[in-house]
């Protein structure tokens, strides 16, 4: 359920982010795109409630824990702990912004959009505080977290409502020249960005694979692989292959990339309802080891053990899969052939993942 929650609080940000910044952008540049009223007003009233699932939760375990009355935990979880304190705020944001966005008079002012965007920033700001990298480094987590997901959901909220909520193919060049140079930028911040929050979150970035966390970071990151194929394919090669091909549709294909987003969100969704390891050794005092690290990994496991790369036949053999599957994605965006090159992007993942994993000893 939290897990769940969290995913659906991600897509509601980005749903908000990506119709309101593409109501500031001029009709000639962009396809025609409608995103209902009704929609945004649910995403804006649904924030508060699922971000508070998480809160219920740690108030149920800790009232449980120290036999303590459910509304006395949470009353001191609100008022206490900065994720708490956050939600409070949050629940202040989206009221605010659920008002905006109802009425009329101001729903068809031209300067909403500005108002509600900034609204919507601050709700991510406080999303950040009430992060664990703003817990672990209060200033340094709040700024990185920030921007790690705000510019995220700048790329994806632009292309779920442009792919989903267009009406029409009018104006993809004039789109896609300025939307590819601000996918490019957001994507360098989303990295540089995560980077930096594995340094102090995930410290033993390759030992964390043995626990279930290190393995859905890893996870998310190799998704990430065929995510950045399906950007380069229609960012850049849309207009190329739209000359080979008269009946090509980017719709389809930017669907696809929404998809592919979607599974992304929903690995950072898991990652963000778990604690990150900081010393690998003493979490597996706790944790148990990830039943995938230890279905693949062919040694003796042993909680104290630190793990390295090192080259097999296998792992070459898997890396080499994923360079056909990543040329096959490139051929079949050129041959509009949009099943296949969805399934080999996958595939070019799956074969990272098993390249990486068969290189640890």
């Amino acid at each position: 359920m939290i897990y769940l929650s969290e995913g659906l609080l991600y897509i509601c940000f980005a749903i908000l982010i990506g119709a309101l910044l593409l109501r500031l952008v001029p009709e000639h540049v962009r396809p025609t795109v409608h995103v209902p009223n009704t929609l945004l007003l649910a995403c804006a009233i649904a924030i508060p409630i699922l971000s508070f699932v998480p809160i219920h939760q740690l108030a149920q375990l800790f009232a449980k824990n120290f036999e303590l009355a459910y509304i006395d935990m949470l009353k001191s979880i609100l008022l206490d702990v900065n994720s708490g304190k956050a939600w409070i705020w949050t629940l202040v944001g989206s009221s605010g912004l659920v008002v905006l966005l109802g009425l009329k008079s101001f729903r068809n002012d031209k300067h909403m959009p500005k108002v509600a965007l900034f609204v919507t920033f601050l709700l991510i700001v406080w999303l950040g505080y009430a992060s664990h990298a703003s817990a672990l480094s209060s200033l340094k987590g709040l700024v990185v977290h920030t921007a790690h997901f705000l510019a995220f959901s700048v790329w994806i909220g632009i292309l779920f409502v442009v792919s989903w909520f267009s009406k029409d193919e009018r104006n993809w060049p004039a789109f896609l020249n300025w939307f590819s140079p601000v996918a490019i930028g957001a994507v360098i911040v989303t990295l540089l960005a995560g980077f930096t929050l594995m340094t102090f979150t995930t410290p033993q970035y390759v030992n964390a694979w043995m626990i279930p966390y290190g393995q859905m970071l890893l996870i998310k990151h190799v998704l990430i692989l065929p995510l950045l194929l399906f950007a380069y394919t229609n960012g850049f090669g849309y207009k190329r292959t739209a000359k080979l091909n008269s009946g090509f549709n980017p719709k389809r294909w930017l669907k696809v990339e929404s998809v592919i987003a979607l599974l992304v969100l929903g690995a950072t969704a898991i990652l963000g309802q778990q604690a990150p390891p900081h010393k690998i050794q003493e979490t597996l005092q706790t944790v148990s080891p990830s039943p995938l690290f230890t279905a693949i990994y062919k040694g003796s496991f042993s909680p104290d053990m630190l793990l390295q790369f090192t080259l097999h036949m296998e792992s070459v053999l898997m890396f080499v899969a994923a360079l056909l599957m990543i040329a096959g994605v490139i051929w079949t965006h050129k041959s509009n052939r949009l099943i296949p090159s969805f399934i080999m992007g996958m595939l070019s993942a799956v074969f990272v993942y098993f390249g990486l994993m068969f290189s640890i000893a």
